[in-house]
């Protein structure tokens, strides 16, 4: 018998805690850290069209665009 799971890409998963961060008020260092862990794992692998797509219509992409510069900075 087959095993079945979800798998999510890395930019959706990068998105998802983004949103969770937003939605938590911002204080969460556990998703920002998530998130930037994310980032610098996957690098110029990123489609970041999909993820520039996706940021503002879930309404994160200014911490996307704050994700960004702190991990270009490492």
């Amino acid at each position: 018998m087959p095993l079945e799971c979800a798998v999510s890409s890395a930019e959706d998963m990068i998105l998802r805690k983004l949103e969770s961060y937003r939605l938590g008020g911002e204080t969460s260092e556990r998703q920002w850290a998530d998130a930037r862990g994310i980032c610098l794992a996957n690098g110029s692998s990123l489609d970041t069209l999909h993820l520039r797509t996706w940021a503002p219509r879930l309404n994160v992409e200014y911490l996307f665009g704050r994700l960004l510069s702190e991990v270009e900075t490492k």
